[in-house]
């Protein structure tokens, strides 16, 4: 999203307050802040398209990668940590979940939050009761998803961009003990 807007501000010890023309741009996956004083919002306006018209998407610089490649890769690099058994069995069970020949690009947002919300309406039984999924049976699957995501497109270059869902919540237990409130995490 580009914005073009004025800055104010005022220096220490001076009453007047100084203003500035700019813009605010995400461009190439970088965010891009341009303010000077001598400019008027026509400036400002044509400065941003400048810079859009000169910022070209990055490359990947690999094709991309099914979700069995990548977690094989996953598993080698994270070798040496001591919950890999655990990361084993999560990386089994997406690979279900997803299915093994999907492209890691295939993997969006919506996916992840269908994949969530089915999560969340699992019920599961042991003996006679019946609970739904803890909050940690929901989020540590998914964190480990975010996580081999995130390798694929800033390390191993294999992915354009990775899917970013609404801001990262809990699902911790709420003040009369019940599961399911949406407390952000402070």
């Amino acid at each position: 999203m580009a914005q073009v807007n004025q800055r104010a501000w005022k220096i220490p010890g001076q009453r007047a307050k100084r203003k500035a023309w700019g813009f605010t741009a995400q461009i190439s996956g970088r965010q891009v802040r341009r303010y000077k004083a001598e400019w008027t919002q026509d400036d400002a306006e044509r400065e941003l398209a400048s810079e859009l018209l000169q910022g070209k998407p990055e490359e990947p610089k690999e094709a991309p990668i099914t979700l069995a490649a990548a977690a094989e890769r996953y598993l080698g690099l994270k070798a040496r940590k001591r919950t890999i058994a655990e990361d084993r069995r999560t990386l089994e069970h997406l690979k279900a979940v997803f299915g093994e020949t999907t492209l890691l690009t295939q993997i969006t947002a919506d996916r992840i939050s269908t994949y969530k919300a089915q999560r969340l309406a699992t019920m599961r039984r042991i003996g006679e009761t019946e609970r739904s999924l803890t909050a940690a049976a929901v989020n540590r699957p998914l964190a480990v998803l975010r996580h081999l995501l995130r390798l694929a497109h800033d390390e191993w270059g294999c992915s354009s961009e990775y899917p970013r869902s609404a801001p990262r919540r809990s699902l911790r237990a709420g003040s009369d003990g019940s599961r399911g409130s949406r407390r952000p995490i402070c």
